[in-house]
């Protein structure tokens, strides 16, 4: 009885993350299987930028024929994590048909992963599809505007996508 009491104690209530006994130099990563968002943007003349969100953080990187920049890992405050899921999720990628890489054009790669278990039996679910950079789509360009707007922000940089 005394052992189910101290395990119970153990534990927090509101489904807090806690920590095992372990040594406490390790790096606790946390949960990894959240969800994830990539915007890649490819232009036909070589340039791309490649965005992921996960979770409260956005990642951007941008690269030409000549060189490429990892402009780091930014935390985005609650309201600006509200938001951006917001538009990613009004943009239904799960539901929408894969569309093709326009090579002319230039084309935005979305990539979505959502916890739970997909086809290949892995941990998560991946959806994907291809958006031509001449949409007239207003969820994706709501999307596009706004994640400029926040890298412009958050690394000074002004990206053309």
């Amino acid at each position: 009885m005394l052992a189910l009491s101290l395990m119970f104690s153990a534990c927090k209530a509101g489904g807090e993350y806690q920590k095992g006994q372990r040594n406490e130099s390790a790096v606790d990563r946390g949960e990894t299987n959240g969800r994830m968002f990539d915007f890649v943007s490819n232009k036909p003349d070589g340039d791309d930028w490649q965005i992921r969100v996960r979770g409260n953080s956005l990642w951007a990187s941008y690269s030409d024929e000549e060189k490429s920049d990892d402009l780091g890992t930014k935390r985005l405050s609650s309201s600006e994590t509200t938001k951006l899921w917001d538009l990613i999720d009004a943009i239904d990628i799960a539901g929408r048909k894969k569309g093709k890489a326009d090579e002319d054009e230039g084309y935005v790669q979305l990539r979505l992963r959502e916890p739970g278990e997909g086809d290949d039996g892995e941990s998560h679910k991946i959806f994907l599809v291809y958006v031509s950079r001449t949409t007239e789509d207003e969820d994706v360009i709501a999307l596009a505007e706004y994640l400029q707007e926040l890298i412009s922000k958050y690394t000074k940089e002004k990206p053309n996508f």
